[in-house]
């Protein structure tokens, strides 16, 4: 056999889906599911040229609006791979085998698997059965064996949120310490709660975005770090020889330019939320919203039944949460009313569960 890490082998990933998910109604991953006006892609499409293909890409122009738009020096940013290329990054400069990663638990996935990459010691603090978090509990792992502090907020799988006063309390804690603080904000458009300007007071924080949710370019794959200067210096030295694709780059460009398609599209699933929020209600159907832009709504015992309906009709969602209680929910990604009511009538098998 030929000489590689022992642990990379042991690790479990999954094998990509063998069915398309083109052409569905995709309520299983929290991506935008209304398809982008024509207007928009057709100006998109009138600005893909030959360059644009045989050229390799010209990331500056991106790192310049990105700059304006959040009012930090370009060089306080680093595009990566979506949310997931950005914690990579992170465990690439700060962790190293056996170090200590304080988490969430449950977290975004790909934090689990950078851990067992990286070969370190994952140490999560668990929600209780109320989806609440112990905040004394979470900054009581922090110790100068910790490496890296991985915060997703709002939290995905569970969309709760922690208060920006709690938030300090962790990033304090581990400032003392020396500790870097990775925050991870893909959802914070439909929550409004961040602590991006508290990179300029903390030297120890680091801030993940993506343009997957809100924005929806989840198949453009765009996401990026925003910290001090000092720190966006080493993590931009681990960047691949071109952080994303051309494509990547115009649509990111257009979609900051263009502010209005992520704020319509966030009224329409609020709207959508409030169709669906009243059906439930109505039918005495257990659920719980979340600060992200998806809902969990209890099946019991029809979960499985329910859930191969709605795939074998088109819709796709995802079972269960990884919190004692909360296995038998649904989640469902939040859409606007033309898609909420297939979904609702899906789901009025439920009305004597």
């Amino acid at each position: 056999m030929i000489k590689h890490k022992k642990w990379i082998g042991k690790i479990f990933r999954s094998q990509p889906v063998n069915f398309s998910r083109y052409g569905k109604i995709c309520l299983d991953k929290n991506e935008r599911v209304e398809k982008f006006r024509r207007t928009f892609l057709k100006k998109f499409i009138s600005r893909i040229d030959s360059d644009k293909i045989n050229l390799y890409p010209e990331v500056s122009a991106l790192y310049k609006t990105l700059s304006r738009f959040h009012k930090f020096s370009t060089n306080q940013f680093v595009l990566t791979s979506g949310i997931d290329g950005a914690i990579k990054t992170c465990f690439e400069l700060f962790v190293s085998k056996g170090d200590k990663v304080v988490v969430l638990q449950p977290t975004f996935a790909m934090v689990d698997i950078y851990c067992k990459i990286s070969n370190a010691r994952k140490i999560g603090t668990q929600y209780d059965k109320n989806l609440n978090l112990d905040i004394r509990k979470l900054t009581s792992k922090i110790d100068r064996k910790t490496s890296l502090v991985i915060i997703a907020n709002p939290n995905s799988p569970t969309g709760t949120i922690i208060s920006k006063t709690d938030m300090i309390k962790v990033i304090k804690k581990a400032k003392n310490l020396n500790i870097p603080v990775l925050v991870d904000e893909a959802y914070y458009e439909f929550c409004k709660v961040t602590v991006l300007p508290l990179i300029k007071k903390y030297q120890n924080l680091i801030v993940a975005r993506t343009f997957s949710k809100s924005h929806g370019l989840a198949g453009l794959r765009i996401g990026y770090l925003v910290t001090n200067k000092k720190i966006a210096k080493i993590l931009f030295n681990l960047k691949p020889m071109y952080e994303i694709n051309s494509l990547g780059i115009l649509a990111a460009s257009m979609v900051l330019k263009n502010q209005k398609i992520s704020k319509d599209y966030t009224i329409e699933i609020k709207k959508g939320l409030k169709i669906l929020v009243k059906f439930l209600k109505k039918n005495n159907i257990s659920f719980f919203k979340t600060h992200a832009n998806f809902i969990y709504v209890y099946a019991g015992k029809k979960l499985n039944y329910l859930y191969e309906k709605m795939h074998t009709s088109g819709i796709l969602v995802k079972k269960g949460l990884d919190v004692n209680g909360y296995e038998n929910y649904l989640r469902i990604t939040l859409c606007p009313p033309k898609q909420i009511k297939i979904v609702i009538s899906k789901l009025k098998s439920l009305k004597s569960a």
